[in-house]
C-alpha cells in the first residue's frame, strides 16, 4: 500500500459568488496507480488584505467526467469576519472530507474542482484544496457531501429556521456540519449556539442538535470572533429513505446586532 497527496493550486474565487474552477482553471488528473481517492482538504486565505465585516465563507465543489463521485459540495472552514485593522484574523484548522472513492488502476481520470463564495468579498478569496490518494482500492463505503445551496440569516437569541436540502440513493447520513459566520461583529458580542437537522424521512425520531464553534469577541475595536475550527460531527448512522428531505435549523445563544449568517451540511453514504 502506497499513498499520495496532490494539491488543486490556490485560485482567485472572484469578488462575486459564482462557481470558479480552481487549479488554475485546469482539471487535476490523478495518479495512474491511484485506485481510491481516500479524502479531500479544501483551505482559503484572502488573496489580500482583509475587508473589516466581511468574512470569507466557501463551498467547495468535486466534480468528474470519468468517475462517478456525485455529489460532493463541501462546506470549507470559514475565515471570521473582523472589526478595525483586523490585527488577530484566525485562519481555522484544516478539515478532512473522507471521500472512499473507488478508482481505476492505470486510468487518467479527472477531477474539476471549484470554489464558490457563499457572501461577496471586496477582495478576492482564494481557495485550494489538497486531495488523498492510495493504491490501496476502499475498504470503507464511500462518502458524499450535500447542502443548501445558499446560507440562512439571524440577529436573535432564539431558534432560526435554515434551508432545506434533499439526497436522493442515500442510506446512511454519517456526517454534520454547522457553519456560522459574522457580518460585522460587535465587541463583546460573541457567537454562540447549535445546528439540528431534521426530517420526516429518517429512520427513527433520535435528535440531531450539534454545536457550532463558538466564537469568542474581544473588548478591542480590532478584534474578531474567531472560530477556530469548523463544529464536524461522525459517526451518526441516522437511516434515510432513498428520497430524504432534510431541515435545518439553528439555535442562536446571543442576540447579534448586525446579521449572521449560517449553512449546514451533512455527510453520507449509499451503502451499510
Amino acid at each position: 500500500m502506497s499513498g499520495a497527496w496532490d494539491i488543486a493550486t490556490a485560485t482567485s474565487l472572484g469578488t462575486g459568488v459564482a462557481k470558479t474552477q480552481i487549479n488554475g482553471g485546469a482539471n487535476l488528473t490523478k495518479p495512474t496507480q491511484a485506485v481510491n481517492l481516500v479524502e479531500v482538504v479544501p483551505y482559503t486565505v484572502s488573496s489580500g488584505a482583509y475587508t473589516a465585516g466581511e468574512s470569507i465563507a466557501l463551498t467547495a465543489y468535486l466534480d468528474s467526467f470519468s468517475v462517478d463521485l456525485l455529489p460532493k459540495r463541501i462546506i470549507v472552514p470559514p475565515v471570521q469576519a473582523g472589526l478595525g485593522t483586523l490585527i488577530n484574523i484566525v485562519a481555522p484548522i484544516l478539515e478532512a472530507y473522507e471521500c472512499n472513492t473507488g478508482l481505476q488502476e492505470g486510468a487518467t481520470s479527472q477531477f474539476i474542482v471549484s470554489g464558490q463564495a457563499q457572501v461577496a468579498n471586496t477582495v478576492a478569496p482564494l481557495m485550494a484544496m489538497a486531495l488523498h490518494y492510495s493504491t490501496t482500492p476502499p475498504n470503507r463505503p464511500e462518502h458524499f457531501y450535500h447542502k443548501p445551496d445558499n446560507e440562512s440569516t439571524f440577529t436573535t437569541a432564539t431558534t432560526n429556521s435554515g434551508n432545506d436540502f434533499t439526497i436522493n440513493d442515500g442510506m446512511w447520513l454519517e456526517d454534520m456540519y454547522v457553519s456560522v459566520f459574522a457580518g460585522t461583529p460587535t465587541v463583546s458580542q460573541s457567537i454562540s449556539g447549535y445546528g439540528e437537522f431534521s426530517s420526516n424521512d429518517f429512520g427513527n425520531s433520535l435528535p440531531l442538535k450539534v454545536p457550532m464553534q463558538p466564537g469568542a469577541c474581544g473588548l478591542a475595536g480590532t478584534m474578531t470572533p474567531g472560530n477556530l475550527q469548523l463544529a464536524s460531527y461522525h459517526n451518526t448512522h441516522m437511516p434515510m429513505k432513498t428520497s430524504c428531505k432534510i431541515s435545518t435549523a439553528f439555535t442562536n445563544d446571543i442576540t447579534q446586532a448586525a446579521t449572521t449568517r449560517f449553512v449546514m451540511g451533512v455527510g453520507y453514504t449509499k451503502q451499510g
